[in-house]
């Protein structure tokens, strides 16, 4: 399967409730590495939000800054196609940064 048939089949499990099956779909996403970075950044936000939520912010960290590392090649690239994932991922680092909810926690 490709990152974007897994990032889809990751959203449908999330919509029926299936938490682990969406987890293990969106890590095949990015095991993937077919050269879609539009759905590899999807991916990466998908999981720094999930990890967050769980309050898991080591590894929220670790997603969140790979779109907040390339945010200005994925805009000039992209132009605005991900903004809201990039947004969602600096709002949520700066959050983080804000209360100190680090990988020590």
């Amino acid at each position: 399967m490709t990152t974007q048939l897994y990032l889809q089949k990751a959203e449908m499990q999330l919509s029926r409730g299936l938490e682990e099956k969406a987890l293990e779909s969106l890590l095949a996403a990015l095991a993937c590495q077919d050269g879609d970075t539009i759905s590899e950044a999807q991916a990466h936000c998908f999981l720094g939000e999930y990890w967050f939520i769980h309050q898991q912010y080591a590894q929220a960290q670790e997603h969140l800054a790979w779109l907040s590392d390339r945010t200005e090649q994925l805009e000039r690239d992209y132009d605005d196609l991900l903004n809201e994932d990039i947004r969602e991922a600096e709002a949520l680092l700066s959050i983080m940064q804000r209360f100190g909810l680090n990988a020590e926690q």
